[in-house]
């Protein structure tokens, strides 16, 4: 367990390090973040990946995608979970 907390310890460092890194570049470039913010841009990203998903069939996902462009929960059948993990 100790070995565990170690690794996450040092993954943590890591990410900090780089985030460091990622401040510094994003100060001097303000315009850029603006435009990653738009909401327009997310909702062409959103229409972009239900396009991409649309013959796959999987129906959960572009339940989820469907749901995110029109700003609502996704409403997902999920089936029940059987008895036995219940007792968990």
């Amino acid at each position: 367990m100790a070995l565990l907390w170690e690794n996450l310890a040092t993954q943590l460092d890591r990410v900090r390090a780089t985030n460091t890194v990622s401040q510094s570049s994003v100060s001097t470039t303000t315009t850029t973040t603006t435009v990653a913010d738009d909401p327009s841009d997310r909702r062409r990203r959103l229409e972009t990946a239900l396009e991409a998903i649309k013959d796959s069939g999987n129906a959960m996902m572009i339940e989820s995608l469907k749901a995110a462009i029109e700003g609502r929960q996704a409403n997902l059948n999920l089936p029940e979970l059987p008895d036995g993990i219940a007792k968990f």
